[in-house]
């Protein structure tokens, strides 16, 4: 590829690992909850994460390189297409639904623990997958340089994932906050009184009926 299809292709994953994610959500919430200790957990297994769900959505785009030229033409499109929409939905649904608690629900406690978590997070969801099966195609076209150029491609990925996963880690209360601001989630108090009253309103209707 040219250096400026892989400005293109670095933006466009850097772009996409910056938005709020369920995996963003996670790395700040375990930076927040059990301390910076856990950034080194949450870094490396969602940036291994993120570069499994990449190898996986190659291995088709190495079959479609292999494709006739208007075969592989309407695949490109329809990727675009795709990511078009994919933007769409993140604009509309940015965040984790689980964005909106504040408690410690949080799996992992030891670094192996905090490790799967985030691994599984990014490589078993489709968010990533279905983005690098979308995107790919557009950059890897010559079956000739696919296998080459895809390694390249898995380097700068892994690199910009640790790097983007560790700011958020870092920066968890400001990375929170965006989220649930972007949400659009509101925290719901428990109505504690009404359900005092009716208890009370219950007690006396008891006590009417034994007397």
């Amino acid at each position: 590829m040219s250096g400026e299809a892989w400005l293109i292709f670095c933006t466009a994953c850097a772009v996409m690992f910056a938005l709020p994610s369920p995996l963003a959500f996670s790395a700040a919430s375990y930076s927040a909850i059990r301390g910076k200790r856990t950034v080194l957990a949450t870094a490396t297994g969602g940036a291994l994460g993120i570069t499994t769900a990449m190898t996986l959505a190659a291995i088709p785009t190495v079959a479609f390189a292999y494709l006739p030229k208007s075969f592989l033409e309407i695949i490109e499109w329809a990727g675009i297409g795709w990511l078009m929409l994919f933007v769409l939905w993140i604009m509309a649904t940015p965040v984790a639904r689980a964005a909106n608690a504040d408690n410690d629900n949080l799996r992992g406690k030891k670094f192996g623990a905090i490790f799967r978590d985030c691994f599984a997070v990014a490589a078993f969801r489709p968010r990533y997958f279905s983005f690098f099966l979308a995107l790919l195609p557009q950059f890897v076209s010559q079956p000739a340089d696919a296998v080459e150029v895809l390694a390249i491609a898995q380097s700068a990925v892994l690199i910009a994932a640790l790097v983007i996963l560790v700011g958020q880690a870092l920066f968890a209360p400001s990375m929170l906050a965006l989220i649930r601001r972007m949400s659009g989630g509101k925290k719901v108090k428990p109505k504690y009184r009404t359900y005092f009253i009716s208890g009370r309103a219950v007690s006396a209707g008891y006590r009417r009926i034994a007397a």
